[in-house]
């Protein structure tokens, strides 16, 4: 959907103002638990890889890349602590994935109306050295520690400022708290320095859009219970940041 301009007005203001902005019921919630449940299958039929392992843009053209993320070693940046399994979706819009392409597609647009951009930037395909394409993926911190300790972003605002693209991060909640986790979850320090929880018992289908150069992160989502990679419940949001061809 293309957004109205007196809506991107609002969102500039909260994003000059406080560093951020929540547009609740962004995406149908019957929609979301769609998507959700395409995440779900999608975790149970693909391997979980390490960290350390290397893929290619190309590798995502039809299929799943699923991968931890543990420890501080993540490569993007300055290292931080972080329990969080992502899973980056198929380029493609292909069977099993649709609802998943369609919430990414969303919210990529959104970020290329907030940016100036052209609507379908990054999505072009084009893997050619210095070309830029769509990391779609979900973050999936799991109960029992899952958490991102607090951060700003380097690594994305240093890799867009070779051509000049507008740097603003845009997420999709595919949980709610109080139900798929209680304890923990994602936060923002504003502007005034003030530390906002971002989430609530009806953030489904909410789009948080911010400045990622504020500290953020995820405080440890119900850490009094069992950690299992395999389990449906915590915290799951869906991201998709320009990446550029190395």
């Amino acid at each position: 959907m293309k957004i109205d301009q007196s809506t991107l007005d609002k969102i500039k203001r909260g994003l000059k103002n406080n560093g951020y902005f929540i547009y609740k019921k962004f995406i149908n919630k019957e929609i979301c638990l769609l998507a959700k449940n395409e995440y779900f299958a999608c975790q149970i039929n693909s391997d979980l890889h390490s960290q350390a392992e290397v893929f290619l843009p190309k590798d995502l053209l039809e299929k799943c890349w699923r991968k931890t993320a543990i420890g501080s070693g993540n490569g993007l940046g300055e290292k931080y602590s972080q329990v969080v399994q992502t899973t980056y979706i198929p380029l493609k819009e292909i069977e099993g994935f649709n609802k998943l392409s369609f919430c990414f597609k969303e919210a990529v647009q959104l970020r290329n109306q907030l940016t100036n951009m052209e609507r379908d930037f990054g999505f072009e395909g084009n893997f050619e050295t210095g070309t830029y394409w769509n990391a779609l993926r979900v973050h999936h911190y799991p109960c029992g520690g899952g958490h991102m300790t607090e951060h700003a972003d380097t690594y994305f605002p240093s890799i867009l400022s070779e051509s000049n693209i507008p740097f603003v991060q845009v997420a999709i909640c595919l949980s709610n708290r109080s139900i798929d986790f209680n304890e923990g979850g994602g936060f923002i320090i504003d502007r005034s320095n003030k530390k906002v929880f971002i989430e609530d018992s009806e953030s489904m289908g909410s789009v948080i859009i911010f400045d990622g150069s504020l500290r953020h992160g995820v405080e440890d989502i119900d850490p009094g219970k069992v950690l299992d990679w395999k389990s449906n419940q915590g915290r799951i949001a869906l991201f998709s940041n320009l990446y550029v061809n190395r």
